[in-house]
């Protein structure tokens, strides 16, 4: 599982992207604790 800003490092975008593309439902299953959103290698792409 990553953070938002883990997954911003990642792959070089603003954490504001990550958090518009998740509010227009391009993570639907992203898990949630609290108000930190973590991202499984679901959610990644894969190379």
């Amino acid at each position: 599982m990553y953070t938002i800003g883990q997954v911003s490092e990642m792959f070089d975008l603003p954490i504001s992207t990550l958090r518009y593309y998740d509010k227009e439902g391009f993570f639907p299953h992203l898990v949630r604790k609290g108000n930190i959103r973590y991202f499984s290698n679901r959610q990644l792409p894969t190379t």
